[in-house]
């Protein structure tokens, strides 16, 4: 079942190029006139003036065309050499002129002719401008007409291109993504470098210990035996004395 609907899609484009290419020859080769002030000789006349334009134009070679382009010329012999500079090598030599046109729009006049060429065909477009009331050539220019195939093939060589491209972003995105750990270490390394230049603290000398009270034996023992002496209402004299020795108590509690 997929695969019958797969060949309906297939054969259903292929009768698409086939109208459109069908539909694109036939837009090349019938030119048809659309004047309404012109006489059929005037008509006729802007054809053979316009072929005879073409074939002068189309028969420069390259020597000759630089050439041309290093005089002095008017703007429109110029634009139309230029044109044909442009188109020289996709087209060839010239051969004939096969179908022409003359359209009257306002002020202009508009010859169009499709020539065939050695390696394609092209429409060339002669516009007139009289709106003075005399006849000026105003631009010139050669368009290769190119088939459905070459169409097709340079619509896909544009696509390649664009996917082209949009990879090799995505590619340098994804490099660039990537060396973002690497600007971190980096950022990390150079702070640390940096707090170890920083000056180390100035170090605090340890408090002074503060000496200690020495009290003269003689004196002590003194003022315990008056402090008894008064507290029993008797005499020093039969007091006891013997020497004692005072205890280092801030040592005893850092022990």
């Amino acid at each position: 079942m997929m695969k019958r609907k797969i060949k309906g899609l297939w054969m259903a484009l292929c009768m698409v190029l086939a109208v459109a290419a069908l539909t694109g020859c036939s837009s090349e080769t019938e030119l048809k006139d659309s004047v309404t002030t012109l006489s059929d000789e005037q008509v006729e006349s802007y054809k053979t003036s316009a072929a005879q334009t073409v074939q002068t134009v189309a028969a420069f070679d390259d020597e000759q065309i630089e050439q041309f382009l290093s005089q002095q010329v008017d703007e429109f012999s110029s634009s139309a050499v230029e044109s044909w500079k442009g188109s020289k090598g996709e087209l060839g030599a010239f051969k004939e002129i096969t179908a022409q046109s003359v359209e009257e729009d306002g002020s202009q006049i508009i010859i169009t002719s499709l020539a065939e060429f050695e390696k394609a065909q092209a429409t060339v477009e002669l516009i007139l401008d009289v709106s003075t009331g005399m006849e000026q050539a105003k631009s010139m220019s050669f368009n290769v007409n190119y088939s459905m195939t070459e169409t097709m093939k340079m619509a896909g060589l544009n696509t390649l291109m664009g996917i082209g491209i949009v990879f090799c972003m995505l590619v340098f995105l994804s490099l660039l993504i990537a060396q973002f750990k690497h600007i971190a270490k980096l950022e990390a390394k150079f702070t640390g470098t940096k707090e170890e230049k920083k000056a180390a603290p100035i170090p605090v000398p340890a408090a002074a210990e503060e000496p200690e009270e020495l009290v003269d034996d003689g004196e002590l023992v003194a003022v315990i035996a008056a402090a008894i002496a008064a507290s029993e209402n008797t005499s020093t004299d039969s007091f006891m004395v013997r020497s004692i020795r005072k205890s280092n108590v801030r040592r005893w509690k850092r022990a």
